[in-house]
Parts: structure tokens; sequence; C-alpha cells
């Protein structure tokens, strides 16, 4: 399968019922015993905020080199061996820094087929940020920023391309029958002057990240009591995977809800002050798609949808109760891993202000075991940014 989207890790729960609640406990256990010990089963990745995503490499198919965005996973697959190829698919800047990406990948010798975040083309610039000169590239939400008097910002400089390598793909003969693997081996592509291959390998030789004995003793409170909710919600999260209809899926419906909160930049009050908005987002969701109904037959259909919508959340509100509850325990302990992985430093991250550049942490990490991976990602600090801090890119 291709990696075109990773979940969020509190979303499992919406998305795979029980299943997801198990599956996000086991991962939030396995992440508290990373942070004590160096050997793990648990693999995490930083998540830098490059974009576009680049797909690259030998096409199984044609044995081709070939570059393209997620588009190369469609059923018409956007897949670009030369300049033409990009200019049908693409248009724009998007376009120039596909086809510079076509120019200079290659000369890594990439064998196979793997997937990446653009970081910058040709377009990184020197300036004061915070008062000292740095090289600065911003790819999307997050602007990074290198001091400029040192080897890294050289060794950028006189770079065409930057890239965060994460993905790999084996299989074929098509790329939509290739297998995912997460993790990318790059230090034998570090002799290519123009292109710059970052690592998103989370490293941490030092143990600066690992949990003290009083960490630790509330982690484990924070994950048994996301557990203590969670089995009072599972059922109710099994029977929200098949309730509701079309785009009114009430498990689709809470993830909606729940990122209105996000995009405000907004914490959850409380669990029953969440809980008792969703009838009032439900009940404006349904009013809105009845006022767009011509057909009186069609009105009435989400007219008894609306009712019988608003008769189940009536008679499950303890359950939506241990629902919200359940999403919220999970986002605290996931919260208490990150601000443990940003203890160990790395280059300069940045939000761009109307007042300047304000320091901000990496976009989040990647928790990944048994091949499965989840997203562990600040929600407020980034997502919120990356729904209104204005893009650099076309």
């Amino acid at each position: 399968m291709a990696n075109t989207h990773l979940e969020h890790l509190e979303d499992d729960i919406l998305n795979q019922g029980s299943k997801g609640g198990h599956n996000a406990i086991a991962f939030l256990r396995s992440l508290g015993d990373m942070l004590g010990k160096p050997q793990s089963n648990m693999k995490v990745t930083t998540k830098w905020d490059g974009a576009p995503a680049v797909i690259c490499g030998i096409h199984p198919g044609t044995g081709n080199f070939f570059v393209g965005t997620k588009g190369v996973f469609a059923k018409m697959p956007k897949i670009c061996v030369t300049h033409e190829d990009v200019d049908t698919w693409y248009s724009g800047a998007l376009a120039e820094k596909l086809k510079t990406c076509l120019d200079e990948l290659p000369k890594l010798g990439i064998r196979g087929v793997l997937q990446g975040d653009l970081l910058f083309t040709n377009d990184t610039i020197v300036k004061s940020i915070n008062g000292e000169k740095s090289l600065v590239f911003q790819p999307n939400t997050i602007t990074y920023a290198v001091p400029a008097n040192t080897d890294m910002a050289k060794r950028l400089q006189a770079a065409k391309v930057g890239i965060v390598f994460h993905t790999s793909y084996s299989g074929g003969p098509t790329l939509r029958d290739m297998k995912a693997s997460f993790g990318v081996n790059v230090q034998g592509m570090q002799g290519v002057k123009s292109v710059a291959v970052f690592s998103s390998n989370f490293s941490d030789d030092k143990g600066k990240s690992y949990f003290t004995n009083a960490e630790r003793i509330r982690y484990n409170a924070a994950v048994k009591k996301a557990e203590g909710s969670l089995k009072q919600a599972s059922k109710f999260l099994d029977i929200l995977q098949t309730t509701g209809d079309g785009k009114f899926m009430l498990a689709p419906m809470f993830k909606i809800y729940f990122n209105t909160y996000i995009r405000q930049g907004k914490t959850f009050p409380s669990a029953a002050s969440v809980t008792k908005g969703f009838t009032d987002f439900y009940t404006a969701a349904l009013d809105k798609e009845i006022s767009l109904k011509k057909q009186e037959t069609t009105k009435k259909k989400y007219l008894k949808m609306k009712e019988d919508g608003l008769k189940f959340i009536k008679a499950n509100n303890t359950a939506i109760y241990m629902t919200v509850a359940s999403y919220m325990n999970l986002t605290a302990a996931k919260t208490m891993v990150i601000r443990q992985l940003e203890k160990v430093q790395g280059i300069g991250t940045y939000i761009k202000t109307d007042s300047g550049y304000k320091v901000t942490a990496p976009e989040g990490f990647v928790a990944i075991k048994s091949g499965n991976a989840l997203k562990l990602v600040d929600r407020l600090e980034f997502s919120r940014a990356n729904f209104t801090v204005e893009k650099n890119w076309g």
C-alpha cells in the first residue's frame, strides 16, 4: 500500500473502533518502553514539514527513472520521466520543482522506489531570524533555519535540491502494487553536492528524551486512564463504524467535529462540554444539507436522518461522553511522548507570524510498530498553523 496518508494516534479509535483503541494503547506502551531503554520494538522518525511529497526511483515496470507526487499511485498515474511529462501533468511552481528533481535525483543512484518530502529547490535564502543570520527555507508551514556560518549552511547553499526520504517501496509490477516500508537509510546518498538528503530517523544517543522516574509514573498513569475510558467506550466505538449514512456516518463526523476545535486553536474545555456540543454540530450539519435540497422527497429523507440521528445521540449520551474522554486521554498521553522527543534538538524550526518568527517544535514524529505507523503531532500547535499559515509553494 502507498504511504499517501498517516493517521493521528488518537484518531485510530474513530477509524477502527475498539481495534483502534487496542492499537493506540499498544503504541503508547511501546513508546513508553522506548523512552527508557536503548533497545525497543518501537521505531520513531521525525516528521519534516516538507511539500510536496515526492516519489521517485526506478519504475518497476519500465526500468526508467521517474519522479512524481502522490499522483503516481492514482488509477491514471502521473509519472514523469521527462520534462515534457512534467508539463503534461503539472504547472507553475510545482512543475519547476519536479523538473529540478528529475534533473538532480537520478545522481543519487537510487535503487527501487523512495518517497520523501521536498524541502527546497534553489529557493533557500539568507536572512536574519531572531537576530541571527541564517540560511532559511520554508517548504510548507514551518520555516527551517541553519546558522549561516556553519558547514551545514554552506552545504545547503551549494545544493539545488533538499529532500528528506522516509519510505521505501518494493514489489510490483505496477507502482500501485508495491508495498511500503517506513524508514530509509540515506547514508549512501551524502556524496552528491547538488542534492542535500536529510535523514528522518530519530536519534537520541545521549538519552535526553528518556523519562525520569517521576515522569514515567505520570505517563503510566495517563496511559492507564486512557485504557480505562476505552474499556467503557469500546462497544460504542464499534457501533459508530456502521452508524449513519454517506457523508453523515458518525465516526467521520466526530473527526470533523474535533477538528473544528483545532482549526480555532481551542483546547477541549471538558468531556461533558464537548459531548454536548456534538448535538449542536450534528444538527447544524443536517440543517445545512436539508436547506440545499430542492426535492421534497429528498428533504424528507434528510429530515428523517436528522431525527433518527438525534435520537441515537440522546440515547447514547454516556457512551459518547466516554468516547470523547478516551480521545482526550489518548491525546494527553501522546502529548507527553511528544514533549520528551522534543528534548532532542535538531535544526531550527519557526512559524512565520505578522511580527516576525516564533520558535516552534518540529511538525511531529511518526511511531512505527510491526509495520504500522501513526502520527504523533501536537495538533493544537502545528495543525492549527497548517490550516492558517500562508504556504510558500504553488
